[in-house]
């Protein structure tokens, strides 16, 4: 009479490759979900300049001059002007972004040059 079972050795090969497929399948969805929030708040990141270049369009007097001249608006003035949504979030930290993170307007080469400072 014949056993129908596994040997031990078969059943912990089997537990060997499903530990191996969910390692490589962990390390590459976390991998991923880093790629998405790193994408996530560069999306981020242009909202507000966005936000910004509205708040120029709207202000062309208080803009800069002369090349080379700059202003600077915190994220509070851009979202107390509406040019920004009040809940816009770090993705990183998974927190809201500072209102004091500073958007620099520059006057380069007659045009402007929008940068985020953290």
């Amino acid at each position: 009479m014949k056993n129908k079972g596994f040997t031990l050795a078969e059943l912990l090969g089997v537990i060997i490759i499903l530990g191996v497929i969910a390692l490589i399948t962990i390390v590459t969805v976390t991998n991923t979900m880093k790629e998405n929030k790193e994408d996530l708040y560069e999306i981020q990141i242009n909202n507000i300049i966005v936000g910004a270049k509205t708040w120029a369009s709207s202000h062309v007097f208080e803009l800069p001059d002369q090349d080379g001249e700059s202003i600077t608006l915190t994220l509070a003035e851009l979202k107390q002007s509406g040019f920004v949504e009040n809940d816009i979030t770090n993705p990183k930290t998974n927190e809201l972004f500072s209102n004091d993170l500073k958007v620099k307007i520059t006057k380069v080469d007659n045009n402007y040059k929008y940068e985020v400072i953290e």
